[in-house]
């Protein structure tokens, strides 16, 4: 079984932390999962390894470059990635306008969105994912 590469990012270091530990732990795949606390250093490492990448595990409210630019970053380089966004605020209001954040994370056509805390089962939506790049 190939091994999957995976790349996740939050600028709360724990959340990635445990996104990482949990997949490995309850993932049916074998996976090399890099975490990120900064999403330009996220797109940096997929600019140079985005050919063995597999899944992006991203949160979406985040300094230094927004959810929504990173995703449209990492489809400009590879426009087939599978990417989870995760939020704690699906419910909550965008600052810009009145649209739910929700509504602003569908707009980018993610392949799950995934709310904090996570819910039961997540990873087998994850490895999921995972079997559609075998």
């Amino acid at each position: 079984m190939k091994t999957k590469r995976i790349l996740t990012v939050d600028d709360y270091p724990l959340a990635a932390y445990t996104v990482k530990k949990t997949v490995e732990a309850f993932s049916k795949y074998p996976c090399n999962i890099s975490e990120f606390e900064d999403p330009v250093a996220l797109l940096v490492t997929f600019q140079e390894e985005f050919e063995n990448v597999d899944l992006i595990i991203t949160d979406f409210e985040m300094p230094n470059l927004h959810g929504s630019a990173l995703i449209k970053k990492l489809r400009e380089i590879k426009p087939d990635i599978k990417i989870i966004v995760i939020s704690a605020w699906l419910d909550s209001v965008s600052k810009e306008n009145d649209e739910l954040i929700e509504q602003k994370i569908r707009k980018l056509n993610p392949n799950y969105i995934l709310s904090k805390p996570f819910p039961d089962a997540w990873v087998e939506k994850v490895d999921m994912l995972l079997s559609e790049s075998d």
